[in-house]
């Protein structure tokens, strides 16, 4: 299992950011530019290639998704899950990912690996 941090860049359609998302002992946490907050599970699955993440995204109020550019009036929770072919990290090829709020495509990016 991955274990380190990613550089995560998203688009929605209105909007993008980045973020950073540090993975270790199947638990991910992280944050975006947007102000937004990561928490969850990843699993490996070594058949298929991915990592299956099962997170929940906590935004604040008077952030903008960038699945609709309106300005959120509370707090809100997304619970997000997407599968990641492993040999697309890093690859430039996009993850389209199925939120709540709308379809986002997602890049992942290693950038550190922890000792």
């Amino acid at each position: 299992m991955y274990a380190g941090f990613l550089r995560i860049s998203f688009t929605g359609a209105t909007g993008s950011g980045l973020g950073i998302l540090a993975l270790r002992d199947g638990s991910v946490v992280g944050a975006d530019t947007g102000g937004g907050t990561y928490s969850g599970s990843c699993t490996e699955n070594q058949d298929a290639r991915t990592l299956e993440f099962a997170i929940i995204l906590s935004m604040p109020a008077g952030a903008i998704p960038v699945q609709t550019g309106i300005a959120l009036a509370t707090p809100m929770n997304v619970p997000i899950t997407a599968s990641v072919l492993q040999d697309d990290i890093g690859s430039g090829k996009p993850t389209l990912v199925q939120t709540p709020l709308g379809p986002v495509n997602v890049l992942l990016q290693r950038i550190a690996d922890f000792p």
